[in-house]
């Protein structure tokens, strides 16, 4: 009874389970379900013990379901108490799957039906008979909804297939878009393993605004079905990628991994992968590398492995250089359990290197081409030295990576390295042999260390950075302080040096930042054509930037201190001065890099001497020097203005040469190349060997290297030049004020060319022209000083150039031309000059009329006025009373105004008149020389002195001293007479008609008279009486005379004769202007009887004279 009760009991409530089935399988999947987090609705329509149907099975929200599945089968067979499924079939499932913008793809709800706790072993691929019909999934993406269709049939591990597929589709966009795509999926399981092969491809991908040509993609994996081992290999391909900083060509890529599982779980216990990628031109933040190759591979047990990777590529431009064979690789280790470690090595070489163009162009720009600076050779020598550095070398760059819980550090511990063919070598090595150079390590950024960078070899300066302490994290500032030393950096006759010189950097995060340095520079160079030797800079300044840069003094001045300074064939030494800076900056920049500030030097004087074997003394002073920066970095300006700068040289014990002047400027523009351009004005020179003082200096100059060499040049120069005072005020200036404009000057290699106008500062009339030339070491020179032509008249006086000619010469007038050589030493100036007359005409003080003055005369001294010995000259006409012609005059200039006169002749009457060799003093109150008259032509005499009705023949000669005043001439004792056998004197005048007694005889007797002595003596002023004693002797020679009216004979008639000697002793006084009458008289002595004769003689004939014989 109670078994059959038992076993009625287990009818009915079998029977009572099995008609609550649906129920109770129902609520068993969909607590399960829930367990797992998965959202889903089921409808079980059948159920029995070999399988089941559910239908209007979904999975996520009812409205926006991720899943849904019109109807699912499901056979089962039993093992035992234990079913095993080996049939289900998915009836038009159809799928709703999203992609984010990151590429990550959701399943939404049905990402949970895979969780669950771990089993006891590893999970397996049931080998089921698995059918999908009509199957479809949508895949919402950004470049819009993808639908793809999916089937399959057969057992797994036996003979199942199964298809996904999305059709070649385009969907249009701006940032993400897709052209002809299509994508495939094919799994095979036959023979106890699986396979699958992923596809896909496109014309054209664009996503997130980046572009990818022709991609194509492959995914191939195998298994087993008890996943005891599993490979994956993933291939792609790319015509080329184009993103924000980012683009690439000829792209492919290929990954692979094998893995052997463990026995309870699917995790690999043994592993190994491979990747490799290519590109024929890749390039990421402005860096290219072409035909780049990498290659890594890995492998491990478990949690922990190893690996080892290289890259490689033809050409890499990018961070300023370019590198022919640039290559990296490395090695890494990681430990994925318990403190999860990574670290690794590796090292960058970028062989045979260069720098970029731009790079080299801005290595050069750093340092300015000025090579007439003291700096200017070291910064030429450095840039030679790193310009030929930087085109091939090889760049090493080690680095150590390290990775745990805590966080990732990267490590420079050995030493990074440039070598260059050069000889050149940049390290970057650790300070401390017991820590790194730099560590970057995360959380953080962090980065610290201590650095030495040095630099040495192929020409280039030995410089040495050693930065005890390097610091920075995000949102502090980087810090770094240490030292900076430079040795050996040397140039010629330059160098740049400083030991241990004190240097602070601190960065903010914000941007800006600072550098400090402290201590001393020394600084030996060139200065144009001269030397700059051990300027000593003490450094305490500060370098700020952040929206523009400036660099201040930390406190008050720099003080410089000057060893030496050769320029200009000076040398200074021992200088002290100090540099303040100009509105708080020496120098600054806004944000548009538009420069600012300067410096000033206050009271600046300098001590030295000249060079060459005297060394004179000389001192160099200004009031102040002010400079100020315009302009951009890198082409920029640096205005100079010098307040009263003066030179003085102490040339000897009583000589001090000085220049003064009020203001020089000089503009320094520096750019690829640099020039000056400047101005001086109100500027004086001093010497007391000059013959004046140079004042109202004033031009515009300018510099610049031509073939890399300085070239100076003045133009439009002015100064006025004004004489000495005179000794005395009886003595008169040398010249008057003289004006040098249009001047301009050439200095080039120690050689000083110069050229201008000289004009008279009245009315600014010009005179000459000259040019100059100065050698400045040897501190000679010479200038040449010419007029073509100097036209004298009206407008122009000798006077008006020079007072010393004032009352010596009046009336001037022709041109003549000069030419003048001045040269000078250190010791000496000299001056000469030729001065030719090309037809001058003049009166002098005591010589009225001075006519057609010709020829060229030498002076050997142009400041005293002297000439040598033997100048000689013409003179077409000379009128001191009586015209004389065509004279010779060969004479020597002395000093104090004197003249020598060597010979001076003149023609006169067929024949010469000669004064003889005397010294006279020109501009003296009285001049004294004796003139002598020789073979002078009776005949052409009185045809000289214009006397009517009187022939003579026969030869004068004859010597009188003249006294010449300044208002009158005097003949003292002067004597002229008869030469050879005398003459014959004829006078044909009506002069005698009238004569009776002894004035008729006379007059008969003269009609034709052969003289055979005849003398005349002359004292007297020429400007007021003049006595004249005459005496001739002779015959009449023509018809006889008739004798009757003073030797009457009775009864014999008319006395003639022929051939009566007669003898004339006669004395005339009268005025000068009768000069020409008395002069008659040598030859006519019927002019002094008819003078008796005439009522209104001024000076009666002696009444003493005896009687004619």
């Amino acid at each position: 009874m109670a078994l059959g009760a038992l076993g009625i009991s287990l009818i009915l409530l079998g029977g009572g389970l099995w008609l609550v089935r649906f129920s109770i399988a129902s609520f068993m999947l969909g607590t399960a379900l829930s367990e797992r987090g998965a959202d889903a609705d089921f409808e079980f329509i059948n159920l029995d013990l070999n399988g089941a149907a559910l239908a209007n099975v979904r999975f996520g929200p009812e409205g926006a379901p991720d899943a849904t599945i019109p109807l699912v089968e499901a056979r089962w067979r039993w093992e035992g108490l234990a079913p095993r499924l080996h049939f289900l079939r998915v009836v038009r499932p159809r799928l709703h799957l999203r992609m984010d913008e990151g590429g990550r793809v959701s399943a939404g709800s049905l990402e949970h039906l895979g969780a669950g706790a771990p089993g006891r072993t590893r999970p397996r691929i049931p080998a089921i008979e698995l059918e999908i019909l009509e199957g479809q999934a949508l895949f919402d993406t950004p470049v819009g909804p993808l639908t793809a269709t999916l089937q399959s049939s057969g057992t797994i591990g036996r003979d199942f297939s199964a298809l996904g597929e999305i059709a070649r589709t385009s969907r249009a966009g701006e940032a993400y878009a897709l052209e002809a795509g299509a994508a495939e999926l094919v799994i095979v399981s036959r023979d106890e393993n699986i396979a699958f092969r992923l596809s896909a491809s496109a014309n054209a991908l664009t996503w997130d605004g980046s572009r990818v040509a022709a991609p194509a993609l492959r995914i191939l994996g195998r298994a087993p079905l008890d996943l005891a081992r599993y490979d994956v290999e993933l291939t792609s391909r790319a015509a080329s990628f184009r993103g924000e900083g980012i683009a690439a060509e000829a792209i492919t890529a290929a990954v692979g991994f094998e893995g052997i599982a463990r026995d309870t779980q699917l995790s690999p216990e043994t592993w190994a992968g491979q990747a490799r990628g290519s590109a024929g031109n890749f390039s990421y933040a402005g860096s290219t590398i072409q035909r780049g190759r990498f290659e890594g591979r890995v492998d491990g047990a478990e949690a922990r492995g190893q690996g080892r990777w290289s890259l490689s590529g033809a050409r890499f431009d990018g961070v300023s250089l370019i590198s022919e064979q640039p290559s990296a690789n490395g090695v890494f280790r990681f430990e994925l359990q318990g403190d999860e470690t990574l670290s690794g090595d590796a090292r960058i070489v970028l062989a045979q290197s260069h720098l970029n163009e731009a790079a080299q162009s801005d290595l050069r720009a750093a340092f300015p081409n000025i090579p007439d600076a003291p700096v200017g050779p070291t910064f030429a020598e450095a840039e030679r030295a790193l310009d030929a550095a930087a085109d091939r070398f090889d760049l090493s760059i080690p680095v150590a990576m390290s990775a745990t819980e805590d966080g990732v550090r990267l490590r420079i511990a050995a030493p990074a390295e440039a070598q260059s063919t050069s000889g050149a070598r940049v390290t970057l090595s650790p300070l401390r042999q017991d820590g790194p150079a730099l560590v970057l390590q995360w959380p953080g950024p962090a980065l610290s260390g201590a650095v030495a960078l040095e630099i040495s070899g192929g020409g280039a300066p030995n410089a040495s950075l050693l930065l005890d302490t390097v610091d920075w994290t995000p949102g502090a500032p980087f810090e770094a302080d240490g030292t900076l030393t430079l040795t050996n950096w040397r140039a010629e006759n330059a160098s740049i040096a400083t030991n241990e010189l004190g240097i602070g950097i601190a960065v903010q995060p914000q941007g800006g930042g600072r550098i400090d340095l402290r201590g001393p520079a020394h600084i030996t160079g060139p200065l144009g054509d001269g030397e700059v030797r051990d300027l000593v800079a003490t450094l305490d300044l500060g370098v700020q930037w952040g929206n523009g840069w400036r660099v201040t003094p930390n406190s008050g001045c720099l003080p410089i201190r000057l060893g030496g300074i050769d320029a200009a064939g000076l040398s200074f030494a021992n200088g002290d001065f100090s540099l303040c800076p100009l509105n708080g900056a020496l120098i600054a920049a806004d944000a548009n890099d538009s420069l600012s500030g300067g410096f000033s030097i206050r009271s600046l004087g300098l001590n030295g001497r000249m060079s060459g074997p005297k060394a004179q003394p000389a001192h160099l002073s200004a009031s102040n020097i002010i400079g100020r920066f315009r302009g951009r970095s890198g082409d920029f300006t640096l205005a100079l203005e010098a307040g009263a700068p003066r030179l003085a040289i102490q040339m000897s014990e009583d000589r001090t040469l000085a220049i003064n002047l009020e203001r020089i400027t000089a503009d320094a523009h520096i750019a690829d190349s640099w020039s000056v351009t400047g101005s001086f004005n109100a500027g004086t020179l001093t010497d007391p060997t000059l013959p004046g003082s140079v004042s109202a200096i004033e031009g515009a100059w300018t510099a610049a290297p031509v073939d890399n060499k300085p070239v100076i040049r003045v133009s439009a120069g002015e100064a006025l030049l004004t004489a000495n005072r005179p000794a005395s005020d009886e003595d008169r200036p040398l010249f008057n004020p003289l004006r040098f404009v249009d001047a301009n000057a050439v200095m080039s290699e120690g050689q000083i060319n110069a050229s201008g106008a000289i004009v008279l500062e009245a009315r600014a009339r010009q005179l000459a022209n000259f040019t100059a030339h100065h050698d400045v070491s040897a501190g000679a020179g010479a200038a040449n000083v010419s007029a073509n032509q100097i036209v004298f008249g009206p407008q122009l006086q000798p006077f008006e150039i020079t007072e010393q000619a004032r009352g010596m010469v009046e009336g001037v007038t022709g041109p003549i031309a000069v030419d003048a050589e001045i040269t000078w030493t250190r010791d000496t100036l000299l001056g000469g000059a030729r001065v030719d007359l090309q037809g001058v005409s003049l009166a002098t003080a005591t010589i009225p009329i001075v006519n057609d003055v010709r020829g060229s005369i030498y002076f050997d001294d142009l400041w005293q006025l002297t000439t040598p010995p033997g100048q000689e000259i013409t003179v077409g006409e000379l009128n001191p009373g009586i015209t004389v012609t065509n004279g010779r005059v060969r004479f020597q200039l002395l000093t104090e105004e004197r003249v020598s006169i060597e010979r001076a002749e003149f023609d006169f009457a067929s024949g010469a008149l000669a004064m003889a060799p005397t010294t006279i003093r020109l501009g003296a109150d009285e001049t004294r020389f004796e003139l002598t008259l020789r073979d002078v032509d009776a005949a052409d005499l009185l045809r000289t002195l214009n006397v009517p009705d009187l022939n003579a023949t026969g030869q004068i000669e004859g010597n009188f001293p003249l006294l010449l005043t300044r208002q009158s001439a005097f003949v003292q004792n002067g004597v002229l007479r008869a030469s050879g056998e005398g003459g014959v004197i004829s006078y044909t005048g009506q002069a005698g008609e009238t004569a009776t007694g002894i004035s008729r005889i006379a007059f008969d007797a003269l009609r034709s008279f052969r003289y055979d002595a005849l003398s005349l003596t002359i004292d007297g002023d020429l400007n007021g009486d003049v006595i004249s004693s005459i005496d001739f002797s002779g015959q009449n020679s023509g018809q006889p005379i008739d004798l009757t009216p003073i030797a009457q004979m009775p009864g014999v008639g008319r006395v003639t004769v022929s051939g009566v000697p007669f003898q004339f002793n006669v004395r005339v006084t009268a005025p000068f202007r009768r000069l020409a009458q008395t002069a008659a008289t040598i030859t006519d002595p019927g002019s002094l009887i008819n003078q008796g004769r005439q009522e209104d003689a001024q000076e009666p004939v002696d009444p003493d004279a005896p009687p004619p014989r």
